[in-house]
């Protein structure tokens, strides 16, 4: 039954983005602001802030130095004097809502495209002028895809970017399609209307504000979009360490804005997009646990793996590899996708221990800053 579920979401999803692929770019050039948060970001912010300029759809790239205490403020400062579009804000740590708010009223852009210091934004394509296509289509904020930066990356990374593209795809989608928006506009690549955000603008009342203002637009009826022909590349975690502490402040983020938005839980979007995804979490642990208990207490340890991975899974994840392996152009992505069902088994516990708890509590675990490459970004 779960399989069939899973099966359904899937070809409705792809059918949609099948579909949406009709819609031509608008290529409305200098038409954007970009707004970047940056607390010690000083290895990899001036080639992320050299690709930003070289892209045509951007007008003014701010930057908000939020109390850096390393030379990020100093390399901006140079970088103005190189750059006359480069609007550098210096300010005493707020948090990154807090510095987002400031640059977003430094903007005068009808648009403003928000990302972060370590994340790639392609100079060439028309990723950007898709998003245009769905504001002139009626939107008022637009979510990309956030993929990983691959660049020497190690195999976490290229663990997740084996099936990224695929699963936020067709998910997003499908959320939009019975829930009336997607889950989430990522922090790294969003572009929204500015009036939308000074009238619902960001908080750092949770460590996952890109889902809190995402919620708090769909509560003010604002009409959010998901776009999956923009992509951007962000770092991510080198450590299977990193990756459950990540997860860990995902989740218990999650389980908190749910606590924030106790009337958003009741509507359309609450019961067919928010509670079904955590719920998803919860009930998959109890028939993984439920399917495995009997193979355990035997001890056939050696057919464990077919119980947690059967075969016509491990189909569909090496299609889902080559999809991601064509578009990162890397051949060995496809190994590295059923190494990828360990992240659902990470997020499936992340629920269980520290989800279920932020539910009951409110309490948000301390997030750490990952750690920035200069070798990566560029």
């Amino acid at each position: 039954m779960r399989t069939m579920i899973y099966f359904v979401v899937a070809l409705i999803g792809v059918l949609v983005i099948v579909w949406g692929r009709r819609r031509k770019p608008i290529r409305d050039f200098n038409s954007i602001d970009v707004v970047v948060p940056a607390f010690n970001e000083e290895v990899c912010i001036e080639q992320s802030i050299e690709g930003l300029m070289q892209n045509r759809y951007f007008n003014r790239i701010i930057v908000v130095n939020d109390g850096s205490t390393d030379g990020t403020g100093a390399v901006l400062d140079q970088l103005a004097t190189r750059y006359p579009r480069l609007d550098v804000i210096h300010q005493a740590n707020t948090g990154k809502g807090g510095a987002l708010m400031a640059g977003i009223r430094q903007a005068r852009s009808r648009f403003v495209f928000l990302t972060d210091a370590d994340t790639t934004v392609p100079t060439d394509g028309d990723g950007l002028g898709y998003m245009l296509a769905e504001m002139e289509a009626g939107a008022d904020a637009v979510g990309g895809i956030p993929l990983s930066d691959l660049k020497a990356a190690g195999m976490p990374p290229h663990i997740r970017a084996s099936t990224k593209l695929i699963v936020i795809s067709v998910l997003r989608t499908f959320q939009q399609v019975i829930g009336g928006a997607p889950f989430l506009i990522s922090g790294a690549c969003g572009l929204f209307k500015r009036e939308a955000l000074l009238d619902t603008p960001f908080s750092d009342r949770t460590k996952v504000e890109d889902l809190d203002l995402t919620w708090s637009l769909i509560s003010r009826g604002y009409k959010i979009r998901q776009c999956n022909r923009s992509f951007v590349y962000s770092q991510k975690c080198n450590t299977l360490k990193a990756e459950r502490l990540g997860w860990r402040g995902w989740i218990s983020g999650y389980a908190g804005c749910m606590r924030l938005h106790p009337k958003l839980l009741w509507s359309r979007y609450g019961l067919l997009t928010i509670i079904p995804v955590a719920l998803s979490s919860v009930v998959a642990f109890g028939f993984l646990a439920h399917s495995i208990s009997p193979v355990i207490a035997r001890g056939d340890f050696m057919n464990l793996p077919l119980y947690l991975f059967p075969w016509q899974w491990m189909a569909v994840i090496y299609s889902i590899g080559a999809i991601g392996a064509i578009h990162h152009r890397r051949p060995l992505l496809v190994l590295y996708a059923p190494a990828a069902l360990v992240y659902v088994l990470i997020c499936y516990f992340a629920w269980m221990i520290h989800g279920l708890a932020s539910l009951i509590s409110g309490h948000e675990p301390q997030r750490d800053k990952p750690q920035r490459y200069a070798h990566v970004v560029g």
